[in-house]
């Protein structure tokens, strides 16, 4: 039996809008200025603390105010996180497709745990998914293995039988860590460029390609 492990923002959902709302939201209401939605881009990725300290100018990250803002981005998120987050197209059908094919399928995610399977549950509720991962306090943020790690154990898996598919450098450097296969997709928040550089074994252009890596 295998498994696929996917990344959560920019490769199930695009959540960049709300993201980029929500934080701009926060900053304005604690006085910092605000950022284009592209430049979240690249401000997502490694976690909410990540996040806000991109996000805030230079001068403001001290671990006080991070931890303020930070806390208000979670406040606010957790209302409007599904404002304009929708599934790319044609995942929803392969993720119903790669069930019926018998494979096990996982989310591992940067993004805190409760907003993680919250967004699983929202987006997806007629999906399976056998373990759905978020960051965990106590754990360590991709690119770190360990969350893949924690997958495999929890589910059986060897590596040679695991995909992880993401959208930036973090899920490809995660996956060659891991030892597990790593797939680039490009309809997420980075460039194909940035997915090969990284490590990624495939690339994939829409959802149904991967059907015929696997």
């Amino acid at each position: 039996m295998k498994l696929i492990i996917f990344d959560l923002d920019g490769t199930l959902v695009d959540t960049l809008q709300d993201l980029a709302n929500c934080c701009n939201h926060v900053l304005r209401a604690n006085g910092f200025p605000t950022h284009a939605e592209l430049a979240y881009k690249y401000f997502v990725g490694n976690g909410v603390r990540t996040l806000v300290e991109r996000a805030l100018p230079p001068s403001a990250r001290d671990a006080e105010t991070v931890d303020k803002v930070k806390q208000d981005f979670i406040d606010y998120y957790s209302i409007h996180a599904q404002d304009h987050t929708q599934p790319y197209p044609g995942i929803t059908p392969l993720l119903k497709q790669l069930k019926e094919k018998g494979y096990l399928l996982s989310v591992a995610s940067n993004k805190y745990h409760e907003a993680t399977v919250a967004l699983v549950n929202f987006y997806f509720p007629d999906v399976a998914f056998d373990l759905v991962l978020g960051h965990r306090a106590d754990r360590p943020a991709k690119p770190d293995p360990d969350i893949v790690f924690d997958t495999l154990e929890t589910l059986g898996i060897a590596k040679d039988q695991c995909y992880y598919l993401g959208d930036s450098s973090v899920d490809m450097i995660t996956a060659s860590k891991a030892g597990v296969t790593a797939v680039g997709v490009t309809w997420g928040f980075r460039t194909e460029d940035e997915l090969r550089k990284s490590g990624a074994r495939y690339i994939i252009h829409e959802p149904e390609s991967l059907l015929r890596v696997i």
